[in-house]
């Protein structure tokens, strides 16, 4: 090797250019990571609206299932006066009857509200479930970084020194055998 300056620089090019690279790889990477991120959260937020809907029509039928046992103890109440008018009973038998009705209809209103419960209840839980999986995933998308510029230029200082040192003869001691240098290992006077 002749020119070291030649070699430096052709070291710090190479470095320059290796930086570049990782550079613009995680760039390409983090975009892509971005844009994926930003698709399972549009996904997460479409899933929660429609688990929210969903939760609208529980409520729906549930009222629905209410109007329809209210009117049918309606009717049932209605039937009950006519028939026990109509023999002309009253008294205990009327107020049980009636009651019975009464408790029949509060038994299907906590029946539907339990099932309205546990159907929300699900739901919520699914809800829960969806937004755990979806940060989970956004949280494992793969997120590139680059080392600094100075990481690389260190480098390349190292890779010029080295390739300086091995190429570099190293000095030795003068092999004359003077008579200082007999009996004295290390040369001195």
């Amino acid at each position: 090797m002749c020119n070291y300056y030649a070699y430096a620089a052709l070291q710090v090019a190479s470095s320059y250019q290796q930086y570049k690279a990782e550079k613009s790889y995680a760039n390409q990477v983090n975009q892509n990571t971005y844009a994926a991120a930003e698709r399972t959260r549009e996904e997460a937020i479409y899933k929660d609206i429609s688990l929210q809907k969903k939760k609208g029509v529980e409520y729906d039928k549930s009222a629905a299932e209410k109007f329809k046992i209210s009117l049918e103890a309606k009717k049932a109440k209605g039937k009950a006066k006519v028939l026990l008018f109509e023999r002309g009973l009253g008294g205990n038998v009327f107020t049980t009857l009636i009651g019975d009705i009464d408790r029949n209809e509060g038994r299907a209103f906590n029946n539907t509200d339990m099932n309205y419960e546990n159907a929300v209840y699900s739901i919520e839980d699914q809800r829960l479930a969806y937004n755990r999986q979806f940060t989970n995933q956004i949280l494992n998308m793969p997120l590139r970084s680059y080392a600094p510029f100075g990481t690389y230029l260190l480098s390349a200082a190292a890779n010029t020194t080295g390739a300086y040192l091995m190429t570099q003869a190293p000095s030795t001691p003068n092999a004359s055998t003077s008579p200082t240098n007999v009996g004295n290992p290390m040369g001195y006077k």
